[in-house]
């Protein structure tokens, strides 16, 4: 992979060659540290990582909006020969009262880690806490201006474990304290 392609904040496993999900460093290394070879995942939003991810779990469920981005990380999957990932295509608009077709897939399969990095955050968090347990949560942009600034989010995990890594040298954010951040929660 040519570095010049990665947005700012993107890395390369070191250990395998692969783009690592697009989550600050620090939760990066977090899930590196986590044994989730027995773990079904399923992640709101596709991106370059998800091939370093299914080398990490039983299996990946990914739900994309945009059919051309699906198309082109099914491409990839297949190119890499990875066979543990299933690509969900789901046709809705961001915030646009969707969140029951977008969210429908929690009804049928059942997670160990979920992640939470695409349109429907609110709504992702409120049906996380109805899944089975444990479970453990994994939301991108925490509290992140222009982004997914939620305090009714906050509100509901605010009982439960989690860690908030911050990426201090990212500063595409308006306010001071709103740096990109990628929250673990672990919903017991």
């Amino acid at each position: 992979m040519n570095t010049e392609q990665l947005s700012f904040g993107q890395r390369i496993d070191t250990e395998n060659g692969l783009v690592e999900c697009w989550f600050t460093h620090g939760a990066l290394d977090e899930i590196k540290s986590m044994d989730l070879s027995d773990k079904l995942v399923v992640m709101f939003g596709a991106g370059l990582g998800d091939i370093w991810l299914a080398k990490r779990c039983k299996w990946l469920h990914v739900v994309e909006r945009n059919n051309d981005w699906a198309a082109s990380c099914i491409s990839d999957k297949v190119n890499n020969g990875i066979e543990n990932i299933t690509y969900h295509y789901i046709s809705v608009n961001d915030c646009c009262g969707m969140d029951k077709e977008y969210l429908a897939i929690l009804d049928t399969i059942v997670p160990d880690v979920l992640i939470n990095d695409d349109a429907y955050r609110f709504e992702v968090i409120e049906k996380a806490l109805t899944l089975k347990r444990p479970l453990i949560l994994i939301t991108d942009n925490w509290l992140q201006d222009y982004v997914f600034y939620c305090p009714k989010g906050v509100e509901l995990l605010k009982d439960f474990e989690h860690h908030i890594h911050s990426q201090p040298d990212h500063r595409d954010f308006e306010n001071e304290g709103c740096e990109w951040k990628t929250a673990i929660h672990f919903i017991k």
